[in-house]
């Protein structure tokens, strides 16, 4: 089961993505930070949604899927990244998106139109429902059977493996148990619970430190990760078992809210460009470096291991908060 699962893949990123060392004013002076590139995994579909598209789309092209449902944000890049993907298999994308149609299309919405993205707009409240509300669109679609539906940022068990075999890419690199720790962003707990099963796979000791990017309470990303690590045992992907004290994901980086950036954040999007020519972004990486920046220096962690999960694309919607003109 599990050598069958793992290979079960349609191969969509260019792999494996660099791993190199950044030197940089703004990092401390006795402070060692590595990025993993999965900023490079591909151009339209890049980022880290890339990774466990290969493992959905594959098992959507199994069961004869003509049309691919999601979700997310207006600026999603898991959204554009399955437009991209689902578009370059034959497939029509249909996304609901969280919030109204803005004025100017911009960024990862620009992008989800030139695709022809079937797009239905939906409200907060709606949003809560989301997985309902894509289940009745598949209910009453004319072929329901050839409707395949992802959840939120592709988190779910099949794309939790799109990580699992990023820890063993990464193995081929670099001795991960060099490191004092590992960090990613936390936005729908996915690419969270893939490094972390991972890691667990390998027996890789190193923890790894998700930083929160939404206002969800830290336990429902929690709870989400022990789920999709349970199944993974359940599959015989896993046999090491996931401990709630393995997962840490930390809160106090987020700003007023999800998608909306922060100060700190913008200033590390604008440095880390102007010195290393690595572009993050304003939703998820910028906040997650802030945290791994001031986590460091509480923890006293010396070597760090980024993952660098993309969404260049949104810093097209938000030039307003560089002060360009």
């Amino acid at each position: 089961m599990k050598k069958e699962l793992m290979s079960s893949r349609i191969s969509l990123a260019s792999l494996p993505t660099p791993l190199e060392e950044i030197k940089a004013t703004f990092i401390p002076h006795d402070l060692e930070i590595w990025l993993k590139r999965d900023d490079l995994t591909e151009f339209v579909g890049s980022g880290n949604k890339i990774r466990k598209l290969e493992y959905l789309l594959y098992e959507a092209q199994q069961s004869g899927a003509k049309t691919i449902v999601t979700c997310g944000g207006i600026q999603s890049n898991h959204c554009r990244a399955t437009a991209f993907a689902a578009r370059k298999l034959g497939m029509k994308p249909v996304l609901f998106l969280r919030g109204t149609k803005p004025e100017h299309v911009e960024g990862n919405l620009f992008l989800d139109q030139l695709l022809e993205s079937e797009i239905h707009w939906i409200t907060p409240e709606q949003y809560q429902k989301r997985d309902r509300i894509m289940s009745e669109y598949r209910e009453n679609s004319q072929n329901p059977e050839q409707v395949y539906l992802i959840p939120e940022g592709g988190s779910n068990m099949i794309g939790s493996l799109g990580y699992m075999r990023a820890i063993d890419e990464m193995m081929e690199q670099v001795r991960l148990d060099s490191f004092d720790a590992l960090f990613c962003p936390v936005g729908s707990a996915g690419t969270y619970a893939g490094l972390l099963a991972g890691l667990k796979a390998n027996d890789v000791t190193t923890p790894l430190i998700g930083i929160n990017v939404t206002l969800t309470n830290p336990s429902e990303f929690s709870t989400k990760v022990k789920t999709i690590c349970d199944e993974l045992a359940e599959n015989q992907l896993l046999e090491n078992e996931v401990n709630e004290k393995d997962i840490i994901i930390l809160d106090g980086y987020c700003g007023e809210a999800y998608a909306v950036p922060t100060k700190k954040g913008i200033g590390y999007i604008k440095d880390c460009l102007l010195q290393t020519g690595i572009l993050l972004d304003p939703v998820y990486t910028s906040k997650a470096f802030d945290g791994m920046i001031e986590e460091s220096k509480k923890r006293g962690l010396k070597s760090l291991l980024f993952i660098h999960t993309g969404g260049g694309f949104g810093n097209y919607a938000y030039s307003d908060h560089f002060g360009i003109e």
